[in-house]
This record gives structure tokens, C-alpha cells and sequence, in this order.
């Protein structure tokens, strides 16, 4: 067999020779209504009815012969195992027990719930495996008294399974039942200080075992991240309560190699390891899950900042809660290592191994994470409560901002475009399709809204902008066929782009932006009098990292050239990379995970709270000045329409839940709210 190409690739068994292609042709073939045959058990050239006679054993109730369900596993494993983090099965294991068959009804369980169509079937076969998922679910939960790793490994399927088919209300439910499955079962501590397993002990969990319930727990801790959404009082798992490492690569995982790996702490190891086992470095045995999680945790901080805006000093000042966490995603960009580098040769090494998607939802995720930090600068956008107020002296740290929010908004776009052409099987992470939302959403209302009319570039960054759009509804349209609720969000984005094309040309769209740019150019003019001329525009490929700009007190001095790399992989805390903390490392690396001066304060199981800030006064408002939007159909109010990420937003996409004291019992839908 041939050699994995990269340290965390999955082992050559798990890629089946032609399985890409035949997922792209379905995907190609589902997307424009044409019949598809070349689905696990099919023969080609069949008309529908044949097909789906042939494959009529994936909609019976009853798990098929031990051939066909080989195949269908296998299925999973390359399309279901890669994604986020669910690679928490350990295969050959899996494997070996499938052959020799599944006695007990936990195993039965597991069997039975991965049967989660990610690919584009033939029409006729669109619910294929839903059935086995549904009896899963109806054996747990009429039992659901009893807790086990392969259960609680059920349930994390199984919410996957209701969130993809927009079934809301019930993931919802499931994810608080496995969060409680994970601390009945006290997997957020390891299983004793012997993690490279040298010790004699016949009791002890295998090395696969202990990486897998590694793995099962952090699963659990992004499932609460995105359900709790950075809330406290709807957030059940904590970091300081998850006392296990990361998960190791997919090699070592696989070939049941023991290793010591960071925590969330960037350079950081538990405390309780011999100093004698730790390798110098750590991170050398991570893979792309490491760094997926380490990401969410990011974000969570993210949007517990922006929730708590005014508890904070002001952005542009250098000590800021929110010039640390731009500094934090810097470093977490510089810490990927060069086989989770989103470049052409990582793309195609990670597409060889099945991991290609995975690859791409980190990536989404990063950049997701701008726009989410980034919003406090687009208050009308976002609808914040309580936004913040920039005086007309911080008004190049805000179009600094909000340039760098577009920018992340059109990495998504591309990125996405590139992964599809790859086959919608890469796209199949139920989490893109709103990503793409957002994308379109900031994409459109800096270009009408905010863009400098006075750019000489104004008409390519606008008709950049509509064909970056454009592309976002094209990924959706393809991404309908696995999620109904992303033929929704197409829609929406197909509406704007409607309104945005009632202009009657490029040029008399830039004209407008410029006629409403000279209702305001006294005022404009009086606020960049301190400048020395217009803001520069940052570099299209590479933006400054905005706590640069805060640490000069919300002027931009730095030179083109000058800029942090955001692509590098030198390691920050080395040499002079930064003030060291008590360890040894630097002080971002604690703010990675919370540890900072915000949060350092040890705090007790059940208290969640940190010294309060002293409140600033909030700045006068300046009354608004009366503006015409530079495309006249595409009204503000369309583009508020967004995604809640809550656990009240999730309730909401569901309509499940109903209140008899509420004048109106009737949730409103997803669709409606789009």
C-alpha cells in the first residue's frame, strides 16, 4: 500500500479508490435532477426504478447483510470521520468488531446511527439511512437511564442528524442529553497519569480506547460550544473543567501510538506529566482536530466579548479585551503548522486522505471568527443593543475594521468556491451553509454601504463583491441537496443580488455610492482633518492585524510591508515573540484559552463571574445624518435578517417550542425568519 502523504493523514484503507469521483458525478447529476446511479451497491447505466429496486435495501427498516453494510460504514468513514470532531471511532477497531459481528445492544447502537446521507443520492433514495438512524434513536432514548461511550458516541451522530435535516428542536434536546452522558461518564479528566500506557494493568482502557474517549469529550465540547453559543448561563462544558489533552493525529490515532500533546494552552502540557515523557515538541503529535478546537474556543471568547461590549476599555486601546483577541487569532494563525496550511499542496494531500473537508470548515471557521469579532464595527448590520460609538478621531481604526471584516467575509467565499469544485461531498459540514450567509451578508453591506466612492477602485471591489455573492448562492444551491435549510438561505441571497441588479449599471452604482458620499463630505472632511490625507487602503492580499492599530492609538503608522505575516508559521513566543508569563510562555498563549488578566482569578465549580470593569461613559451620540444607501433595493432592513446562534435561535429554526403565556404560541420558523 502506498505511504500517507502528511503526519496526520488517515490510513490508505479508508480511501476508496474512486469514491470521489462517483460523489462528485451524484452531486453533479442531483443538481440538475438527472438520474444517479452510481451509489454504494448500484450498477451503472440503471434507469430510477432499477436503481432504486437494486438499492432498495437502504430504506428498509432492518440493518442489511454484513457486505452491504460494510459499505455503507465505509461511506461514513470517509465522509462522516473526517468532518469536525467526529473522528472519535476508532476504525480498525470498528471494523474488526463488524466482521466478527455486534453483540451487545450499545454496539448495535453505534452501528445503526451513522448512517447520515452526506452525499447527493439518486432522488428516489433521499432518505436512505433514515430509518436506522430513527430506530437508534428510539432504542437510546426508551432506555436513556443507561449511559456508555458507544450511547453517548449515538447521541453526537444523532444530533448531527436532526441539525442537517433542520430538525432543530430535536438536536437541541440531544446535545444537553449527551453533554449530561459525558460528565455522567467523568470523561473530562484522563483515565489516570499513565498516558503513554507503560504501566502493567490489564483494568486500564487500551491506547485507542483512551484517545477515543479523548476525542468523544471534546466532540462533546463543540457541540455545547455552538449550541451555548458563548452564553454562560446556557453553556454546560467549561475549559477549566476539561483536564485531558488534545487529540492526537490521525496516524497515531489509527496505529494506536501513545503521545503527549498540548492542551488547549498554546505550549502548554498537563501538569501532572513526568517531565521526562514530554516531548520537546508537543504539538508535533497534533492534527487538524487540535487546531479545530482550539479555534471554537476562540470563538466563544469571541462572543462573550461582544455580548459584554461596555464591561471591556474601548477597542483601540492597546490593552483591550478586543486588540487581545485579534492578537490571539494572529498567533493561532502562526501556530498552524504546514499540513493544516490552507495552500495548494496541503489541499490535495488532505483531498487524497478524505480530509479535504475538514480542511476547509477550520479555515471557515478562522475566518468566521473575524466576522464575529469584527461586527461591533457594523452595529446597523448586526442590530447590536448596545453599540459601541467611534468619535471622529478613531474613525481609520473603524474603516480599518470593517475593511478587514470584508476581507474575512470574501476568504470564505473563496475558499468555499474552490472546495466545491472538488465535489459537494466536501461541503458537507452542516455548519457551512450559514458561514456562507454571513459571508454574503457582510460582503454586500460593506460594498453598499461602507465603500469609499473615491477609491479608484470602487467599481472592481463592487463588481468583485457580486461575484463573490454570486458564487456563496451557487455553493448553497449545490449544498440543497444535503441540507433543506440551505435552499432557503440561497434564496435570500439570490433576492439581494436581484435588488443589488436593479441598478441599471456598474457605473451608475459607483455614481450613487458618490452621491451619497457628498452628502456627508464636510462632515468626512472635518473627520480626517487630523489624518494626513485619506486612510491607505490596506493590501487586498494580506490586511494588518487590527491591535497593530490599537497599540498606535487608532492611527494607522505602519508601512505597506510592515504588517504582521498572518501566514507565517514562526513560532511567536520564541526569542523575542513577546513578554513571558511565569512559565515560560507568552502571555497570548494563556489568553488562547481564557487565562489571561480577564480571567485569571481562580474561581470556584459554580461561579462564573469576573471582576467587574469600571463602566465608561457612553459617548454623546451624533445625530444622524440623513444618508441614501448606494443601492437604493437593497434596503437595510433585508440584510438584518440573520442567524441566531444560541440555543433560543436554534428553538427558533425548529418551531417545536410554544408558549401558552406568549400572545403568539406560534415559533417562528427558520424560513420565516429569513
Amino acid at each position: 500500500g502506498s505511504a500517507t502523504t502528511e503526519r496526520d493523514g488517515v490510513s490508505p484503507s479508508s480511501a476508496r479508490p474512486g469514491t470521489s469521483r462517483r460523489l462528485d458525478e451524484s452531486a453533479a447529476a442531483s443538481e440538475a435532477g438527472t438520474s444517479v446511479t452510481n451509489w454504494p451497491g448500484s450498477k451503472d447505466g440503471l434507469s430510477d426504478a432499477a436503481s432504486a429496486h437494486v438499492l432498495s435495501w437502504l430504506l428498509s427498516p432492518d440493518l442489511p447483510t454484513t457486505r452491504n453494510l460494510r459499505r455503507v460504514v465505509e461511506q461514513y468513514f470517509a465522509n462522516v470521520h473526517p468532518l469536525r470532531c467526529f473522528a472519535f471511532v476508532h476504525k480498525p477497531s470498528f471494523m474488526r468488531q463488524l466482521d466478527r459481528g455486534f453483540t451487545s445492544d450499545d454496539e448495535f447502537l453505534l452501528l445503526s446511527s451513522p448512517h447520515v446521507d452526506l452525499t447527493p443520492p439518486p432522488p428516489a433514495l433521499r432518505t436512505a439511512g433514515n430509518q436506522w438512524a430513527k430506530r437508534a434513536e428510539h432504542l437510546m432514548l426508551a432506555n436513556f437511564g443507561k449511559i456508555s461511550i458507544q450511547r453517548l458516541m449515538t447521541a453526537m451522530l444523532l444530533h448531527d442528524f436532526h441539525f442537517r435535516l433542520g430538525e432543530y428542536g430535536q438536536a437541541l434536546m440531544i446535545s444537553g442529553l449527551a453533554v449530561r452522558m459525558a460528565h455522567a461518564l467523568k470523561i473530562n479528566t484522563e483515565y489516570n497519569a499513565d498516558i503513554l500506557c507503560a504501566e502493567e494493568d490489564s483494568a486500564a482502557p487500551s491506547v485507542a480506547s483512551r484517545e477515543s474517549r479523548r476525542r468523544l469529550m471534546w466532540a462533546c465540547y463543540v457541540l455545547d460550544a455552538w449550541a451555548g453559543s458563548g452564553v454562560d448561563q446556557l453553556t454546560l462544558l467549561h475549559e477549566n473543567d476539561i483536564k485531558i489533552q488534545l487529540p492526537s493525529n490521525e496516524r497515531n490515532f489509527g496505529l494506536r501510538i501513545p503521545s503527549v500533546t498540548e492542551t488547549l494552552g498554546v505550549g502548554h502540557v498537563l501538569q501532572f506529566l513526568p517531565p521526562a515523557i514530554v516531548p520537546r515538541r508537543p504539538a508535533a503529535n497534533m492534527g487538524i482536530m487540535a487546531y479545530y478546537i482550539r479555534v471554537v474556543a476562540l470563538w466563544k471568547r469571541i462572543v462573550r466579548y461582544v455580548n459584554r461590549l461596555h464591561s471591556s476599555p474601548p477597542p483601540w486601546q492597546p490593552e483591550s479585551r478586543f486588540a487581545a483577541l485579534d492578537a490571539d487569532l494572529h498567533l493561532w494563525r502562526r501556530e498552524l503548522p504546514d499540513f493544516v496550511e490552507y495552500s495548494t499542496e496541503t489541499i490535495y494531500a488532505r483531498l487524497d486522505s478524505n480530509q479535504l473537508g475538514a480542511l476547509v470548515l477550520i479555515h471557515c471557521t478562522y475566518h468566521h471568527n473575524y466576522l464575529e469579532l469584527y461586527k461591533i464595527t457594523m452595529p446597523d448590520l448586526f442590530k447590536l443593543a448596545k453599540p459601541l460609538v467611534f468619535a471622529p478621531e478613531r474613525q481609520e481604526f473603524l474603516q480599518a475594521a470593517q475593511a478587514n471584516c470584508y476581507f474575512h467575509a470574501h476568504q470564505i467565499a473563496d475558499i468555499l468556491a474552490e472546495a466545491a469544485e472538488h465535489g459537494a461531498r466536501l461541503l458537507s459540514d452542516s455548519l457551512l451553509p450559514f458561514f456562507v450567509y454571513d459571508s454574503s451578508r457582510v460582503i454586500l453591506y460593506y460594498v453598499a454601504r461602507l465603500l469609499d466612492p473615491n477609491r479608484p477602485d470602487a467599481e472592481a471591489k463592487m463588481t468583485d463583491a457580486v461575484k463573490a455573492v454570486e458564487s456563496n448562492s451557487r455553493v448553497l444551491r449545490l449544498m440543497s441537496t444535503l441540507f433543506p435549510i440551505a435552499h432557503s438561505l440561497s434564496a435570500t441571497i439570490e433576492r439581494w443580488l436581484s435588488k443589488m441588479q436593479q441598478t441599471v449599471s456598474k457605473d451608475e452604482l459607483v455614481s450613487s455610492l458618490r452621491s451619497e458620499h457628498r452628502l456627508d463630505a464636510h462632515r468626512s472632511e472635518m473627520l480626517n482633518g487630523a489624518h494626513d490625507g485619506s486612510a491607505r487602503d490596506p493590501p487586498e492580499n494580506m490586511l494588518p492585524p487590527l491591535h497593530s492599530l490599537a497599540r498606535s492609538a487608532g492611527g494607522c503608522d505602519e508601512r505597506p510591508g510592515e504588517e504582521s505575516p498572518g501566514w507565517s508559521t514562526v513560532n511567536p513566543n520564541a526569542g523575542n515573540g513577546g513578554s513571558a508569563s511565569w512559565d515560560g510562555t507568552s502571555v497570548a498563549a494563556h489568553q488562547l484559552v481564557g487565562l489571561s488578566q480577564e480571567a485569571a482569578v481562580a474561581r470556584p465549580s459554580l461561579q462564573h463571574e469576573r471582576p467587574v470593569a469600571l463602566s465608561m461613559q457612553p459617548p454623546s451620540r451624533r445625530a444622524a445624518t440623513a444618508q441614501q444607501p448606494m443601492c437604493e433595493a437593497l434596503d437595510l432592513d433585508d440584510l438584518q435578517n440573520f442567524l441566531s446562534w444560541d440555543m433560543y435561535g436554534i428553538m427558533e429554526m425548529g418551531g417545536g417550542v410554544s408558549n401558552e403565556d406568549m400572545d403568539d404560541s406560534v415559533s417562528q420558523s427558520w424560513t420565516g425568519a429569513i
